[in-house]
């Protein structure tokens, strides 16, 4: 039985994924460097050192993560100050449902604090989170389970009792390793049948996952 829905954020509560991946390719244009799709997908989902770690990988100190990072985010921040949060279609409601069926809530993203917080005042879902747990607050991040077994600890449910709802394959991975029910919510990322061993349910949107953990309750 799903007790408790733990929420990836960029991609699965907010459409801020597309934003972040405009503004990688305005940073890979006016640094000159490329970035591929392939790129793109592997920092998906994880935080800073992982990703640090990975330009270091592919560029060489040629270009370096925070160099491109200060671009993207200062095209993001932009972005969402002329136009607010970018929400996914029916995250309120759904939200509103879960507190109605006493289901926990809890936010695992690898995005800080400080701009995670911000946006889950500006968009009002703060009354909904009974827990989180941000990038900057473990020591390893998505694709291992840390961020997950944390927030399930946090909410006090046991992780085989929890959906996580993710886009991104690192994310996947790690509600995998982690022993949750995983929940793909397609972004950018399509799903295709290599992601199957890490994905249980695979929903179109935010309000389709009522079923599966409706479904849940009956077993």
């Amino acid at each position: 039985m799903i007790k408790a829905v733990l929420f990836d954020m960029d991609g699965i509560l907010f459409d801020t994924e597309i934003v972040m991946k405009e503004g990688w390719l305005k940073a890979a244009r006016e640094l000159n460097f490329t970035l591929t799709e392939e790129h793109l997908s592997q920092m998906r989902g994880s935080a800073l050192p992982r990703s640090r770690k990975l330009f270091e990988e592919w560029f060489h100190g040629e270009v370096t993560y925070d160099e491109g990072r200060a671009i993207r985010s200062a095209d993001l921040n932009d972005y969402i100050q002329r136009n607010g949060v970018p929400e996914k279609p029916g995250l309120h409601e759904f939200l509103s449902w879960l507190k109605e069926h006493s289901i926990k809530v809890a936010v695992a993203t690898s995005t800080t604090r400080r701009v995670a917080e911000g946006y889950w005042k500006q968009s009002g879902i703060d009354q909904y989170i009974d827990a989180s747990v941000c990038g900057d607050e473990v020591v390893n991040s998505k694709p291992a389970p840390e961020i997950f077994l944390k927030a399930a600890s946090l909410l006090q449910v046991p992780i085989a009792e929890c959906m996580v709802a993710e886009d991104s394959i690192n994310g996947l991975k790690a509600a995998r390793a982690s022993g949750a029910v995983s929940c793909m919510i397609p972004d950018l990322t399509p799903y295709t049948e290599e992601l199957a061993p890490i994905c249980d349910h695979v929903s179109p949107s935010l309000l389709d996952c009522r079923k599966i953990i409706l479904d849940s309750q009956e077993k």
